[in-house]
C-alpha cells in the first residue's frame, strides 16, 4: 500500500490556487506565495533576492493546479501563523527539515509539532527538538495545534475543518475529489449551502440531508 504523500490521489492536481486559498482560510497572496516563491528586497544589501516554494506539487498555470498534500502543508503553514509564528521561522525551520534531516514533505509528517514559538520535531526519544538551531526543548501542549489533522503511515492522510464548529467538516481526497465534506453524511458542504442560497427554506434543507438546524446554520455561516 502505498503512503498517503505518494498516492495518486494527494499528489494529483484537484484544486485551483484560490479554492485551496479558501478552503484553508489563507489569504490568496500568501498561498501564492507559499506556492511558487516570490520575489523580495533584501533589507541589508538591498538588492532583491528569491524566496524558494514551500509547498511541493504545486504546477504553473491556471485551472487545477494544486494537489491536496500542496494544501494539506498549507493548511499546516496557516495553523502556524495563526499560533503567531512568523513566516522567518516557519521558512528556515522548513529548510532544514527537507535539507538535513530528508523529509521532503516535511510539513506533512506526523512528527511535527509547534509551540507556537519554532516548529518542533520528535527524535527517536519523542523528545522535542527545535528545528531551527536543533536545541532540545521541554515536551508542552503542543499537540492542541495540529488536532485537527488525522495521519496515516506516518504523514497528512485528510483533514478535519475546525471553523464548522457544530458539525464535522473533512478535507479527504478520497471524498468528493477532496472538497470539503459533511462526514456524517458523505455530501459535499457546497451541496447544502447552495440550497439554502437559492432561497429554499433552511428547515427543508435541513430536513432533506438529516441535519439538525444548528449543524445548517454552521455550514451556511462558515461557507458564506
Amino acid at each position: 500500500m502505498q503512503t498517503s504523500i505518494s498516492d495518486p490521489a494527494h499528489t494529483t492536481p484537484i484544486y485551483s490556487l484560490s479554492e485551496a486559498a479558501q478552503i484553508v482560510r489563507a489569504p490568496s497572496t500568501s498561498f501564492s506565495r507559499w506556492a511558487h516563491g516570490h520575489r523580495f528586497k533584501q533589507r541589508s544589501e538591498g538588492a532583491w533576492g528569491w524566496s524558494e516554494p514551500i509547498l511541493t506539487g504545486v504546477r504553473q498555470g491556471r485551472n487545477f493546479t494544486v494537489p491536496f498534500n500542496a494544501l494539506a502543508e498549507a493548511y499546516i503553514v496557516e495553523s502556524f501563523r495563526r499560533a503567531g509564528l512568523p513566516m522567518a521561522r516557519i521558512r528556515p525551520a522548513v529548510e532544514v527539515l527537507r535539507q538535513e534531516i530528508g523529509l521532503e514533505n516535511a510539513l506533512l509528517s506526523e512528527r511535527l509539532r509547534t509551540d507556537g514559538a519554532e516548529i518542533l520535531i520528535e527524535n527517536g526519544d519523542r523528545d522535542l527538538v527545535v528545528v531551527r538551531n536543533h536545541q532540545g526543548v521541554f515536551r508542552d501542549v503542543v499537540d492542541q495545534y495540529l488536532q485537527s489533522i488525522v495521519y496515516r503511515e506516518g504523514f497528512v492522510d485528510f483533514l478535519r475543518l475546525p471553523t464548522f464548529e457544530r458539525i464535522e467538516v473533512v478535507v479527504d481526497p478520497y471524498r468528493n475529489a477532496g472538497q470539503p465534506t459533511v462526514a456524517r453524511i458523505g455530501v459535499r458542504v457546497e451541496d447544502v449551502v447552495s440550497r439554502v442560497r437559492a432561497g429554499e427554506p433552511m428547515a427543508d434543507v435541513a430536513d432533506d440531508f438529516g441535519l439538525e438546524a444548528a449543524e445548517l446554520r454552521s455550514l451556511v455561516l462558515q461557507a458564506a
